[in-house]
């Protein structure tokens, strides 16, 4: 496959800010329905405000936890390819049924997906199972690992 590393990165950027504007909305209208006078309840049965402002504390974690992905993504320096999957490493992976899986190794942003003409790249990190297997890994390393319940197969075809 031929890969352009500085554009994935460049798309990866791009979610992060679509999904940090997003999110900084989300967070507005929770804080201003927790606040506002209609939502405070008149009884302890009522806790539509007390509803609302969970949910508020919970997106602004996740904003904070964005605003580490974008910051950590944008300071990025592209270096020069490694035979060693490392931080910031471009992984092609085949599976056992000769599918391809392309991820970037990140310390940020695990789970975001991005498309990259027809390939689907999913950053992971060494929070996920395949992130703590896939650290040191060469080009022709196989392993295998269970995932939700099911063994499968991998071998590392490439490494950006």
């Amino acid at each position: 496959m031929n890969i352009d590393k500085s554009e994935i990165l460049a798309l990866i950027v791009e979610q992060l800010d679509a999904d940090l504007s997003v999110l900084e909305q989300a967070v507005a209208m929770a804080h201003d329905t927790a606040t506002h006078a209609d939502c405070l309840g008149s009884s302890k049965y009522e806790t539509m405000g007390l509803e609302a402002s969970y949910l508020a504390q919970g997106q602004g974690i996740r904003l904070l936890e964005i605003e580490r992905s974008q910051i950590w993504f944008k300071a990025l320096e592209l270096a020069e390819p490694t035979a060693v999957v490392a931080m910031s490493s471009l992984v092609e992976l085949v599976n056992d049924a000769a599918e391809h899986q392309v991820v970037w190794f990140a310390a940020q942003a695990g789970g975001l997906k991005v498309h990259y003409g027809e390939i689907e790249v999913t950053v992971i990190t060494l929070k996920s199972p395949l992130g703590r297997i896939l650290l040191g890994k060469v080009v022709g390393d196989e392993f295998e690992i269970d995932i939700a319940g099911k063994q499968r197969s991998y071998y590392v075809s490439a490494v950006h």
